[in-house]
């Protein structure tokens, strides 16, 4: 009869042979395809500079010590990939964490603070139907925002267009993005109002509007958000009215400064948000029509 550390022994030898060593993936074939021509319509665009300083990595043969399948390994092993700016990583493990290596699926494309030029490269990089994250923020990034995210990305988590010089109004189609968490678009040049569509974004906990020429309403329909949205930023626009549709909601940021024309009280959840800047605006005081109404203003009395 074996003896008690035997069988442990043979019961760890075991268990490391079903485990085994963690599995190494290569970046697939369609995906290096994909990724090398979106790279070359970036460097023939007709200015390219911060382009070409942005993708200056992205070249072969890559690095061998973190490369699998061959010599040219965008994806790599790691958090981030060989190629700057690019990663390949499996589900998430938490909240913010994910499985590494992934499968050889490039889902992060995260090119940011590099001032590339031109417009949102949302054709280029839709054949990586895989992304969950499409950051490119600090840039220098002009024209429209594109309708199409939701039809190139089923699963997109982050959409980050800040820091741009991005001009037109707000796509509606944005809320299609069904899987949708963070949407920043602050600091641009932005106008119109918040789509009412913007409501039925379900999953979304981060929303900035800093920064733009934003007009208008909130929308009736943000009462339908996450109750306990992490972060809206509203401050630097033209809004206009209260902020009751958001009268349920309790936030950890919020920020709603010099937007002269919003008015009315202050929902409590967002009053007591970590950050919470009312200056040169109108909360806490009565809008037009309920001062109509009989709400009489003593401020300048008392």
């Amino acid at each position: 009869m074996p003896s008690r550390c035997t069988v442990l022994l043979l019961a760890l030898a075991c268990a490391c042979a079903c485990w085994g060593p963690r599995a190494a993936a290569y970046t697939k074939p369609d995906q290096l395809q994909i990724i090398t021509a979106f790279r070359d319509a970036m460097l023939a665009r007709p200015v390219h500079t911060n382009w070409a300083k942005a993708l200056a990595t992205w070249t072969c043969p890559t690095n061998p010590a973190n490369s699998v399948g061959g010599t040219c390994d965008p994806c790599g092993q790691l958090v981030w990939g060989n190629w700057d700016h690019v990663a390949c990583r499996g589900e998430r493990v938490t909240y913010t964490k994910e499985k590494v290596p992934g499968d050889g699926t490039i889902n992060h494309i995260h090119i940011t603070d590099m001032l590339i030029e031109g417009p949102v490269p949302l054709a280029e990089l839709c054949p990586l139907t895989g992304l969950v994250e499409f950051d490119v923020d600090g840039g220098d990034l002009t024209g429209t925002i594109p309708s199409g995210f939701a039809a190139c990305y089923p699963q997109l988590i982050e959409l980050d267009l800040s820091y741009n010089r991005l001009t037109g109004t707000l796509p509606p189609e944005i809320a299609d993005v069904k899987t949708l968490e963070q949407f920043k678009v602050e600091d641009n040049s932005l106008s119109g109002t918040i789509p009412a569509e913007y409501g039925n974004m379900a999953t979304v906990n981060w929303m900035r509007f800093s920064d733009n020429n934003f007009t208008g309403s909130i929308p009736s329909s943000l009462a339908n958000t996450a109750l306990h949205m992490s972060q809206l930023t509203l401050d630097g626009n033209d809004f206009e009215g209260d902020l009751y549709a958001l009268s349920d909601h309790s936030m950890i940021s919020f920020n709603a400064a010099n937007n002269p024309r919003i008015c009315g009280m202050v929902p409590v959840g967002l009053r007591f948000a970590h950050g919470f800047n009312y200056a040169n605006s109108g909360l806490g005081l009565p809008c037009p029509e309920e001062t109509a109404n009989g709400w009489v203003d003593l401020s300048e009395t008392l």
